[in-house]
């Protein structure tokens, strides 16, 4: 058996881990590269297999870097099957949608159009539960358990020629409003494990909600707004579910809150769905018909139209917009009205990988460039990391330890993050391995 790291491998980004198993080839996800402009030019770079070669793709959720490359595969000649949960086919519908028509603005150098997403989609055959099992053929068996990312978001048990690998995907913070706890994973004989904050111990949920709390009413209080660049999926749907309680309990004053993303507004309706598979809190909140998707202070703003109207160079306003990293979307409008004004403020609720326009932010730049114009960044910068979708240090090291493997592949994460964490294993007496890309490894 084979296993190429065909992505995320040294880098935080595009997901994408070929396995071969005598007559099986398969891929866990297929992402997309996004951050530096040399690690979007990945997303051209030629396949290190051959498309037309391939069984399936498991996908263990819907994020881009982790799927946002299936159109392109498609395209190239990919016949088999994209085999995921149930909620993340319908997220995958709206982000692969979307992406395409980002592509489709971009011009010439387009990875893919709309079309190529609506075929892509053709090939989401296989739908699953967490703990239903797949034959994919020659005796090999997938498994999707509840990694507790976002809605829908898996890992992956796979059992061939007698051994057992398991593939972190995106592993979940523990406690959050919105999505179960990780399941804990079986015994493996290889993990590979993502690492995206395996340098890092979080605040606490209450925490950080008191710190959110805080911001608002502080930057109230000195006639600002509160800019949150928000990821569309689950963090923004977190956000709006902490802002509707903490108006309930009458901590934070009334205000307006803006959500200006389509592509946010889209994902929230798919939530509203699925809330049968929240935890029992929130479950709570929604048989009492109250909703925190559709309260009274929450206005969307699908339109370029109705996004232009949001006073964001006036005060006492909740705006909360992507992109999550601020590297493209309608929060690089309310960033130049508002980074330049000491009343307002900024609050980062979600990773900012190196080379992003947040994370330019976030470390502290006294002047950054928007949308070709160099703004001074003058208001307040918030950094609220108990929000944080991903598992941080401890619970990784946890969950490792409960699969006692015998190989460690660390994956999806930049350099600090993955050496706190290889050390931090290693410790743990665990045999560990930082992957390069395309590097190709026999199992």
């Amino acid at each position: 058996m084979k296993l190429t790291f065909a992505g995320a491998a040294g880098t935080v980004t595009g997901a994408c881990f070929h396995l071969t198993t005598g007559k099986v080839r398969l891929l866990v996800d297929c992402g997309m590269f996004q951050g530096f402009p040399d690690l979007e030019e990945r997303n051209f770079e030629p396949f290190p297999f051959n498309p037309r070669k391939l069984d399936c793709v498991l996908l263990t959720h819907a994020h881009l870097d982790h799927l946002g490359l299936i159109p392109r595969l498609v395209r190239e000649g990919f016949k088999g099957r994209v085999v995921s949960t149930v909620p993340s086919r319908d997220i995958a519908h709206i982000m692969l949608m979307d992406a395409g028509r980002i592509q489709e603005e971009e011009g010439e150098e387009a990875l893919y159009t709309v079309e190529d997403a609506l075929t892509a989609l053709d090939s989401f055959r296989v739908q699953v539960e967490y703990g239903q099992v797949v034959r994919l053929g020659d005796g090999v068996k997938a498994r999707f358990h509840d990694a507790g990312h976002i809605l829908g978001a898996a890992f992956v048990e796979l059992n061939a020629e007698g051994k057992t690998f398991v593939f972190s995907g995106d592993l979940g913070n523990r406690g959050k409003p919105l999505v179960e706890d990780p399941s804990y994973p079986p015994k493996a004989d290889v993990l590979v494990l993502e690492s995206t904050y395996g340098d890092r111990i979080h605040r606490p949920i209450k925490e950080s909600v008191e710190m959110l709390r805080r911001a608002i009413v502080e930057t109230f209080e000195a006639g600002g707004n509160v800019i949150i660049p928000s990821f569309a999926l689950e963090r923004t749907q977190e956000v709006l579910f902490i802002l509707f309680k903490l108006w309930r309990e009458r901590k934070i004053p009334k205000c307006r809150i803006y959500l200006d993303s389509p592509l946010a507004t889209h994902a929230t309706k798919i939530f509203e769905r699925y809330t049968h598979r929240f935890p029992e809190p929130a479950r709570r909140i929604f048989r009492k018909k109250r909703d925190p998707f559709d309260f009274e202070l929450l206005e969307y703003t699908l339109t370029k139209r109705a996004s232009k109207r949001i006073p964001s160079d006036e005060g006492g306003a909740i705006i909360i917009a992507g992109s999550g990293m601020c590297t493209g979307g309608r929060v690089l409008y309310h960033l130049r009205k508002n980074l330049p004004r000491p009343e307002s403020s900024v609050v980062f609720v979600g990773f900012q990988a190196v080379g992003t326009l947040g994370r330019e932010i976030l470390d502290g730049a006294t002047r950054v460039q928007v949308l070709g114009s160099i703004v001074p960044v003058r208001a307040r910068v918030w950094r609220i990391e108990g929000l944080s979708a991903h598992a941080d240090q401890p619970i990784l090291v946890d969950w490792a330890l409960h699969a006692d493997p015998e190989q460690v592949f660390l994956v999806h994460g930049e350099e600090p993050a993955l050496t706190a964490l290889s050390e931090k294993l290693s410790g743990h007496g665990l045999s560990v391995h930082i992957p390069s890309w395309h590097e190709t490894v026999e199992l």
